[in-house]
């Protein structure tokens, strides 16, 4: 229940809210809950799922989920197929997307750019989607990667951060490419920090210290650091790059350059 749900108030006053985790959270939760099921997913799971009745019973449940994200999805089309340059972070997406495996790590950390993500990047297992979540946004990602992969050496490990984000950690990549650990990188490079930026003009009118340097070469530092890096600049560029960047063997870096005028719509993840 992070900002992209308005810390739980995207739900109506009168929904009850359940929680379901591995451990006891250390905070409060943002609004109140009326219950918390705490221990392994999966049995937790499979009761819930028995104690619901026969699959009868939500079949209708079930394709009404499925009809209102299909029509959302559908709704999306035109940024998943935009051929702007520089990109939209929805086509990004939609071409990432048709690299990553089902069972692939993915890790946010960035502001609007990853918002977008957790919309869009689809995750099948348990533990594929990892992000700060609600008090914070940017730094964490690197250290994230690292264990991710040393954990699950076998799968891919993909770090979306954005051009703010990679300001707070970035040398990470030093550590990555000295322990050989091939992350692959992903920066929606926008040259501003878009979470702020976007808000305070829409409120304000103007903005306060929001700017980056525009189209700045992250790509060749993570090179410089032992890694792989590519400039995109054109969504004909990206499927190549990304290609190039899961098989390179060493961390890697795809600094896609993304329209700084588009900005995230704060609504939730589709399902």
């Amino acid at each position: 229940m992070d900002f992209r749900l308005g810390f739980g108030d995207s739900f109506g006053e009168e929904t009850e809210i359940v929680v379901i985790d591995r451990a006891e959270a250390e905070r409060e939760h943002p609004r109140p809950v009326a219950a918390e099921l705490l221990g392994a997913l999966a049995p937790t799971l499979d009761a819930l799922r028995s104690g619901g009745g026969g699959a009868g019973s939500r079949e209708g449940w079930i394709e009404e989920l499925r009809a209102t994200e299909t029509e959302k999805r559908g709704a999306e089309a035109a940024e998943r197929a935009d051929d702007r340059a520089p990109l939209h972070p929805m086509r990004l997406y939609a071409e990432l997307g048709q690299v990553l495996d089902r069972d692939a790590i993915v890790i946010g950390d960035g502001g609007d750019f990853v918002s977008y993500a957790g919309r869009v990047i689809d995750r099948y297992e348990p533990g594929c989607w990892l992000d700060p979540g609600p008090f914070g946004c940017l730094g964490c990602g690197p250290g994230y990667a690292l264990a991710a992969k040393l954990a699950h050496p076998e799968r891919q490990v993909v770090l979306l951060l954005g051009d703010g984000a990679f300001g707070f950690s970035g040398m990470e990549f030093d550590t990555l490419a000295r322990h050989g650990v091939d992350v692959v990188g992903v920066m929606g490079n926008n040259g501003i920090w878009g979470l702020e930026k976007h808000p305070m003009e829409f409120l304000y009118g103007y903005s306060v210290a929001a700017d980056l340097r525009p189209e700045t070469r992250y790509d060749t530092v993570v090179e410089a650091l032992g890694g792989h890096g590519e400039l995109v600049r054109a969504p004909a560029q990206l499927r190549g790059a990304l290609d190039r960047a899961f098989s390179a063997g060493r961390p890697a870096l795809v600094n896609v350059l993304t329209d700084p005028s588009v900005a995230y719509p704060r609504r939730s993840t589709l399902a």
